[in-house]
């Protein structure tokens, strides 16, 4: 992956329009499209301008001005995106626009926990169709545009949790301790905080959480189940002591005892 320095200039100098202008644009500014867009002209504009401002696209060690421009750029872009292709939202957006530049001043609408939420919803969609990386995505992006939504920091960590990179898998229990700082009665977030540690194989962690879990919900099914599971399988992984290895060992057989 490319480092800061690797940015061409003129992207670099996209990136700092963008972070200048993102207050006062309108959504079709951001996307670079005409009001009279089709949504076929807004999806290419999109796919186009999200190839150049996706935060990952220029690498881990990205300088964090930069990292901290893209990342705002990439947030407002997909905002932009999810208002104009949605037929009632751009209506209800055009409206807006018409009436607040009649007063001489064009104002976004503060439609983030509308947006928030449709992002959550194809982030289950994707989950539905095994299609990970855009789910983790859609997860982020819903987590990011309302942050008081346990629910949406809980499906970003499940899905994390299931990404074969092991940095990405980490990223889990961040997103699980934000489920369970938001809303800590939930039996259902501490199982999930359980089921990450699974995953590490880290079992004694994983029963620290799924009995937090029974705390709130003593009758929490998932816990229960894990927890038996968890039993056994410590009672598996028990070294056997001197006594019993030696008493296996000594102690007649069944075809042994029949033949005295």
């Amino acid at each position: 992956m490319p480092e800061e320095r690797d940015i061409p200039q003129s992207i670099k100098e996209r990136i700092d329009e963008y972070d200048r202008n993102l207050d006062r644009w309108t959504y079709y500014e951001i996307l670079y499209v005409t009001r009279s867009a089709s949504i076929s002209d807004i999806k290419r504009a999109y796919r186009k301008i999200v190839s150049l401002m996706h935060p990952d696209r220029y690498g881990h060690n990205l300088n964090p001005e930069y990292k901290e421009k893209l990342e705002r750029i990439f947030n407002e872009i997909n905002l932009a995106y999810n208002i104009l292709t949605d037929e009632s939202e751009r209506i209800q957006y055009d409206q807006s626009l018409y009436k607040a530049e009649d007063h001489g001043q064009p104002l976004k609408v503060d439609t983030d926990t509308k947006v928030a939420e449709a992002q959550y919803k194809r982030g289950i969609l994707a989950m539905q169709k095994k299609e990970l990386v855009p789910a983790i995505e859609f997860f982020r992006s819903a987590a990011k545009l309302n942050p008081k939504n346990p629910e949406y920091y809980a499906k970003l960590a499940f899905a994390l949790s299931k990404h074969p990179n092991p940095r990405m898998r980490n990223e889990a229990f961040e997103a699980c301790k934000e489920a369970i700082k938001i809303n800590h009665e939930s039996a259902n977030y501490h199982a999930l905080m359980g089921f990450i540690y699974q995953q590490f194989d880290d079992i004694d962690n994983a029963e620290v959480h799924y009995r937090r879990a029974l705390t709130w919900d003593p009758e929490h099914r998932k816990s229960k189940e894990e927890l038996k599971k968890i039993a056994y399988e410590k009672n598996q992984r028990k070294p056997k002591g001197l006594k019993g290895v030696f008493g296996s060992i000594l102690k007649p057989k069944k075809s042994d005892k029949k033949k005295n």
